[in-house]
C-alpha cells in the first residue's frame, strides 16, 4: 500500500494542511527535531500496517485507512475508561496522556499518528507540546510505543481519548 495513492486531490490539500499545521508549531514553538520529528516516510506504509493489523478487525475491514481507524477496532481489545474533553480544556486534556500510558512502558520513544495520515515520533514531552498547539478541528490522533504493545486514540467525534491493549 502507497499512503500517498489512498487520497482524492482534495484529501491530498487537507493532508498537507495538517503536516503544515505541525511544521509551523514545530518552529514557532522551538521543538528539538530529535525529539520530535516526522517518521522517515520510507517507513509510513510498515509503521501504519503493522498498527492495523494489530489493533483493527482486518477481515471485516481490509481497507486499510488512517481516517476513523477507531471505528475499526477490533471486539476484543481490553480499554480503559474514557478521558473526556469540552474542547475547553485542552491543556489539562493532553496532561492526562500520561494517565494512560502503562507505568511498566518499556519505551521512552513513541509514534504519533494523526488524521490524514502524518506519522511522527518523539518522546511525550514534545508530543504533548505539539498537541497543545495542535488544532482541535485536525480530528483523530493515535499514540502508540514502537513495539506496538498499547494505542491511545483520540477521538475527536466523542471528545475523548482512551488506551486499548490486546
Amino acid at each position: 500500500m502507497n499512503h500517498q495513492t489512498c487520497f482524492s486531490m482534495e484529501q491530498q490539500k487537507v493532508r498537507y494542511e495538517m503536516r503544515n499545521e505541525i511544521e509551523t508549531i514545530l518552529k514557532e514553538s522551538h521543538i528539538d527535531r530529535t525529539k520530535f520529528q516526522e517518521a522517515s516516510k520510507k517507513y509510513y506504509d510498515k509503521i501504519i500496517r503493522t498498527l492495523y493489523y494489530t489493533y483493527c478487525d482486518y477481515k471485516k475491514y481490509p481497507a486499510i485507512q488512517a481516517a476513523y481507524m477507531w471505528t475499526r477496532f477490533r471486539d476484543h481489545l481490553k480499554m480503559t475508561e474514557l478521558i473526556k474533553t469540552d474542547w475547553d480544556d485542552w491543556e489539562q486534556y493532553i496532561g492526562k496522556l500520561d494517565m494512560l500510558i502503562p507505568e511498566n512502558a518499556p519505551t521512552k520513544c513513541y509514534y504519533l499518528l494523526v488524521d490524514g495520515g502524518w506519522v511522527y515520533e518523539g518522546i511525550l514531552s514534545e508530543i504533548k507540546k505539539v498537541l497543545l498547539k495542535y488544532p482541535i478541528s485536525m480530528d483523530d490522533f493515535y499514540l502508540f510505543p514502537k513495539d506496538y504493545s498499547w494505542l491511545i486514540n483520540h477521538c475527536d467525534d466523542g471528545g475523548c481519548m482512551y488506551r486499548v491493549w490486546k
